[in-house]
This record gives structure tokens, C-alpha cells and sequence, in this order.
């Protein structure tokens, strides 16, 4: 038997069209399922200035004044006026205006903590009274306490 020869085959062709409409398919895909990072203009960051520095950030603590046993007037732990005839007490109107004053200028409210010793005279504790109603000083959020000395 004699062997028949097989008719020539031509390269086989591959249709490239049907390819390239996938991978462009693809390509739109991958391209509207990502998420695009923002852009830093977007972020809405707000960067801190000095110049817009507002007052109400700032806050005055409360202010202490004590009136011992002996009629001493004692302010934040510092002995003031001591001489109890005097009904003045010049040291402390002169704190409290400067509290008064810095606690306004920061739109804030000054506020007194009066703690007076049980045993130490009423008029002690009138005269702290009216140096927080004068004029340049009128402070009236006042709490008043009392406590001994041991």
C-alpha cells in the first residue's frame, strides 16, 4: 500500500479581533471598579494661623481666698493682708482687679471661692465680701465654704 499524501495544510490563522474587544472589555472594567485616590486639595484639611487667635480658648481658673483663724486674708496659698484692723485690704482689691480684669478680657466669667475659717471674725469675711463688689472689680460668681484649721 502505498502511503497517500496528506494535502498541504495552511498555517492555521487565529482571529485576533475577538481578542483584542476582551482585553479593551477588561480594560474598562479594572478601570471602573478602582477607587482614585483623592487629591490633596480634597482632603478638607483647615491648617492653624496665629492671626485668628480667638479669646474664648482661653480659660481663667477660679480664684481661692481664704480667711484664717487670725483674720489673715490668703489668696491662691499667698498671704495677703494681715493687718486685720484694717478693712481696706488693699493687696487683695489689687488681685482681684487683675483677676477681674483678665477673665473679661478673655470672655470668660471670674470666679471667687471664698473659704472661711470657722473660728476667724465676721468682719473679715464682709470686708473680702465688699473688696469683690467694688466698682473696677464687681465679680459675682462667689461660692462660699468654710473649713477649720487643724
Amino acid at each position: 500500500m502505498a502511503r497517500r499524501k496528506a494535502p498541504k495544510e495552511e498555517d492555521p490563522e487565529l482571529d485576533m479581533s475577538s481578542l483584542i474587544d476582551v482585553s479593551f472589555l477588561l480594560l474598562i472594567y479594572f478601570l471602573v471598579t478602582s477607587t482614585l485616590d483623592p487629591k490633596e486639595a480634597d482632603l478638607g484639611m483647615t491648617m492653624p494661623t496665629n492671626t485668628s487667635t480667638s479669646a474664648s480658648e482661653v480659660e481663667i481658673d477660679q480664684m481661692t481666698v481664704e480667711v484664717n483663724s487670725s483674720g489673715h486674708i490668703v489668696l491662691n496659698e499667698e498671704v495677703l493682708d494681715t493687718d486685720i484692723e484694717n478693712h481696706e485690704v488693699p493687696l487683695l482689691l489689687d488681685r482681684l482687679r487683675t483677676y477681674a480684669e483678665s477673665a473679661r478680657l478673655t470672655d470668660s466669667q471670674p470666679m471667687v471661692i471664698i473659704a472661711a475659717d470657722d473660728a476667724s471674725k465676721g468682719q473679715r469675711f464682709v470686708d473680702v465680701l465688699n473688696a469683690l463688689s467694688d466698682k473696677q472689680v464687681d465679680i459675682r460668681n462667689v461660692t462660699i465654704t468654710g473649713f477649720k484649721e487643724e
